[in-house]
Formats: C-alpha cells, structure tokens, sequence
C-alpha cells in the first residue's frame, strides 16, 4: 500500500510528520508529487530531502517522486537523483505512471 501527500492549504512540509503519517496508516510506500514539495526540498544545502529520506529509511518505507525535469533544478539535485535511482528505496520519475508501476513491483 503506498501513501500519496498532497499538502493542505497552508500547511507545512515536515518529513518528521509526514513520516509518521506513512507509519499510522500502514503505508510501506510514498508517492509524491513535484508540485506538492517545497522549494527547499530541491535546494540540497537545506537538508530538507535528506530529512524524509533519513527517516522514511528508519523505516523502510519506499519514496517515488514524480519530478517531469530534474534539470530545471541544480546540478547538485540532479546529481541525487541519478544517486537515488541507482539504488531501489528512494527513486525519481518523469510521470506518475512510471512511479507507480515501480511501487507496486517493489511493494509486492
């Protein structure tokens, strides 16, 4: 089963809380939208995406984003997503279907 995050009007991004969200619902997976992460997730320095992936990693839940163009980010984040996608726990997609498809192969 895998959670999907659409922010609520106002609220605030928190891996802490979004995290535990997952582990609430039963959730062994995540799927997030580009347009649902803050500015700061893809501004490296701001520690941020290493945050949810720190502690979606404590437990062990899988994160696919869906980002249509990493380019039109820095080439430090696109340098994580290349890292990212070299392993099988957190991985970067260009559409939602891709990112789906691969939660549900590594779900089952």
């Amino acid at each position: 089963m895998a959670a999907f995050y659409e922010p609520g009007a106002g609220e605030v991004f928190d891996p802490v809380d979004l995290t535990r969200r997952c582990v609430e619902s039963g959730a062994r997976s995540l799927l997030l939208d580009e347009h649902s992460l803050p500015g700061e997730f893809f501004r490296l320095s701001t520690g941020t995406a290493g945050e949810l992936l720190h502690h979606l990693g404590k437990y062990r839940l899988r994160l696919a984003a869906v980002v249509a163009d990493p380019t039109a980010h820095s080439v430090r984040f696109q340098e994580f997503v290349r890292e990212a996608n070299r392993g099988g726990v957190f991985r970067f997609f260009s559409s939602r279907v891709a990112a789906l498809d691969w939660l549900e192969h590594v779900s089952s």
